[in-house]
């Protein structure tokens, strides 16, 4: 009932916005772009773009879309260009915005009776452009963003050749429709190793596996749970740590952020399970020198600052060739770092980079630049004149 009650609420006001867009259309006088992420987030590539835009590009009037309920709705306090989403003022200034950015499509045309939202998707006059979240080598989308079904399909953000290939040969994008410009958020990708909390910091961020979710205590039966013990219990790593005076910090995935608590005993001083509250994925890496993944792109902003990581995939048969959508990329192979299976091989590979001072082979920054055509702090920049220019 509350549902139906919110759709002829939402109903009621999209109507009402579209007849006053006709109405104000003759004398409306404002170059509105609109940008999002989610409904709920603020934090990477659309807020980074909407921040640079307001303090660089005075002839644009940008507003940004978040839900009121958003944790992270106070970043707006006393800020007068964002936007409520399903408010009359939001929905009327998407019918008059001339560029709808967003790294998670089009949500926020509000739900309406019937075929309306399908009619008010349609008649949005705005270019629709995907600045991205992900980087698509490790998972393909194809079924999600191919250009016959993705609603924002004007222009696409890439990072480089190889990354344009994904969406014009397998997603069915033209030339035209996809730029080589970098992600906002790899402006503030700037190493900050030599100030961290914990000297010489060596960051553990696995992703997550289905069937890690919902388990409370049980989780302590995973796989995850006993690799990390067994890095923990390493007298060979802790050893390394102390006498190379470093730390070893885990962080896991935000879908399985409940489990901090069953690692917290396995805290000593060279060891650290850290939680949400305490950082950002963004103020981890660029605090770390070094990176420990398995499957996750953070692997890719990592190298984009030209750091080491090493991909563990001691559940790869089971986690990657089962998955309906295979990666993109070989990754085994194709990896900018090095790729281990074994616990054993894990702490050799980490001492070997501890030895060396945490230095990225050539070879593998050799492969970053295939990732990345640019690796500066100008990508906000490039960005928007890759916006603003297209017609």
């Amino acid at each position: 009932m509350a549902n139906i009650i919110t759709i002829v609420k939402n109903t009621i006001i999209v109507e009402a916005a579209r007849l006053c867009y006709w109405l104000t259309k003759p004398f409306f006088n404002k170059n509105i772009w609109i940008v999002s992420e989610s409904n709920l987030q603020a934090q990477e590539n659309g807020y980074d773009l909407y921040r640079w835009i307001e303090e660089n590009a005075k002839d644009i009037d940008v507003y940004y879309v978040i839900d009121q309920s958003s944790p992270v709705v106070s970043k707006f306090s006393g800020k007068k260009n964002w936007l409520a989403f399903g408010t009359f003022k939001q929905v009327l200034y998407l019918f008059h915005a001339k560029r709808i950015i967003s790294t998670h499509g089009l949500w926020m045309v509000p739900d309406e009776i019937g075929f309306l939202k399908k009619i008010t998707r349609k008649t949005l006059n705005a270019k629709k452009i995907m600045l991205n979240h992900g980087l698509c080598f490790l998972k393909n989308g194809k079924k999600f963003y191919h250009k016959s079904k993705f609603p924002l399909n004007d222009l696409v953000m890439t990072l480089s050749p190889k990354h344009k290939a994904i969406f014009t040969d397998v997603y069915g994008y033209d030339d035209k429709d996809v730029a080589i410009a970098g992600f906002p958020r790899y402006d503030s990708l700037i190493d900050a190793s030599q100030s961290s909390k914990w000297k010489n910091m060596i960051l553990f961020m696995p992703t997550f596996r289905d069937n890690e979710q919902d388990l409370g205590e049980k989780f302590k039966l995973t796989d995850m749970y006993n690799r990390i013990k067994l890095l923990a219990e390493d007298s060979k790593l802790n050893s390394a740590l102390l006498s190379n005076d470093c730390h070893l910090v885990i962080y896991l995935h935000q879908n399985i952020q409940s489990y901090v608590p069953f690692l917290k005993p396995l805290e000593n001083d060279r060891f650290k399970v850290l939680s949400q509250s305490d950082f950002t994925v963004t103020e981890l890496l660029k605090m770390s020198k070094l990176l420990i993944t398995d499957y996750s792109s953070v692997l890719f902003d990592f190298s984009y600052m030209n750091k080491p990581f090493i991909s563990y995939q001691f559940d790869y048969d089971s986690f990657v060739l089962s998955r309906e959508d295979k990666a993109i990329i070989n990754m085994r192979t194709d990896l900018p770092g090095a790729v281990v299976d074994t616990h054993a091989d894990l702490v050799d590979e980490v001492m070997k980079y501890i030895d060396s001072g945490f230095f990225m082979e050539e070879k593998h920054k050799k492969m970053t630049s295939e990732y990345f055509t640019y690796q500066d702090q100008d990508n906000c920049k490039r960005v928007y004149q890759a916006i603003k220019d297209f017609k």
